[in-house]
């Protein structure tokens, strides 16, 4: 009897002892996870500091750091267009980069494409992420967008041209001329302004020395081929386009100009809540879209040729080649934080923010630096799917 109690005990403490080692065992995992934040409070409120520096080295040196991380549920909606200077967003998808990422798609993520600006997309949570130009989109989160910047894509892609027979040469020649834009406010319109700045000539409202007209991009071309204004602010590629044709010529272009070619143009944006509620699977999709821009970079023909063959737009893979040949894609955290407080700053000067915006806190509250997300990309980059595969 004695030893039936002796064995008894033994084999109650041995069990006692095997539920509490697996017990120290999953709290220490849940620890370790419930300690990780994707983006860190003082990030959050200031944009940057030490620790997320250190982050961002480790990251470079030893890769994408959320693969041990746990993917929160629910599908992130990217939304993406048929632009040129989004060919990072149709390779990314095109060569599987999520893929590569452990996402899945229809699980994980979806495209999801409108004729909505992006910026409604945002608003109305159609989309969760969203590629755009930065000066685009600083009105809106003046007026309150709850979205916020997470990586600059690419530098370039606007260009002012002149009426080939206009006898202007360069913006200095734009005093008291009549200037072609998509719209107030819009992208084409504030480089514009900006390029005019950095040339003493005034366009603002309190002192207007040029005259800008508005036209919708379809009749802009036309306004300048038929001498309607004198030149016109307008993307790429339809820019290299017209002076190939001999319809004008360039006289600032942001891709190469000493004031804005090192700036980053073109940006990924995520809405808040979509940083705050899926910070590990955004920061995969960010990866994949910044691996894809790498890419994009270190292949730039072979990239054009995939966007051509799988109909992401309508083009001429000879024009797509020469404009693209200028963009830098070579994404950047810090570096569109840069671009986004310089165009922040510029605007207010310009009149085209609201006077009382703080812009320091504009250019704080606008930016995000997600955990897991290397500040640049310097190594070879190789898809996760054969390109040649890819072509027609």
């Amino acid at each position: 009897m004695k030893k039936a109690i002796r064995f008894t005990a033994i084999f109650l403490t041995m069990a006692l002892f095997t539920l509490l080692f697996t017990a120290c065992q999953k709290a220490e995992k849940t620890n370790v996870n419930d300690s990780t934040v994707a983006v860190t409070e003082e990030a959050k409120e200031n944009g940057d500091n030490a620790s997320d520096e250190n982050k961002v080295k480790e990251v470079a040196a030893n890769g994408n750091t959320t693969s041990d991380k746990v993917l929160e549920d629910g599908i992130i909606k990217i939304l993406y267009g048929s632009s040129l200077c989004g060919i990072p967003l149709h390779i990314a998808k095109q060569l599987q980069f999520f893929e590569g990422e452990g996402l899945v798609e229809g699980v994980d993520y979806e495209y999801v494409t409108s004729s909505t600006p992006g910026v409604e997309m945002l608003s109305t949570k159609q989309a969760d992420v969203s590629f755009g130009l930065v000066a685009a989109m600083l009105a809106p989160l003046d007026n309150g967008l709850e979205a916020k910047t997470v990586l600059g894509i690419h530098t370039g892609c606007i260009q002012i041209i002149a009426g080939a027979g206009s006898g202007i040469k360069s913006v200095a020649d734009l005093k008291g001329k009549r200037i072609g834009v998509t719209q107030l406010a819009s992208s084409d319109h504030i480089v514009t302004q900006r390029a005019l700045a950095s040339e003493g000539i005034g366009s603002t409202a309190d002192n207007m020395e040029v005259e800008f007209i508005v036209y919708d991009k379809d009749n802009l071309p036309i306004a300048l081929k038929e001498g309607a204004v004198d030149a016109i602010a307008i993307g790429d590629p339809k820019a290299t386009i017209l002076v190939n044709e001999g319809t004008g010529i360039s006289i600032f272009n942001s891709a190469t100009s000493e004031l804005l070619k090192d700036e980053y143009c073109c940006a990924l944006w995520a809405r808040n809540e979509t940083i705050e509620k899926q910070p590990n699977k955004l920061a995969k999709i960010v990866t994949a879209i910044q691996k894809a821009s790498v890419w994009v970079d270190q292949n730039k023909e072979l990239a054009a040729e995939i966007q051509l063959d799988n109909e992401w737009l309508v083009g001429d893979l000879e024009i797509d080649i020469a404009t693209i040949e200028h963009f830098k894609y070579l994404p950047s955290v810090s570096g569109v934080k840069e671009a986004l407080t310089r165009n922040i700053f510029d605007m207010k000067d310009l009149g085209l923010i609201r006077k009382d915006t703080d812009a320091e806190q504009l250019s704080r509250t606008s930016f995000a630096r997600l955990e897991g997300v290397a500040d640049e990309l310097t190594d070879k980059v190789e898809p996760p799917v054969d390109p040649a595969l890819h072509l027609k």
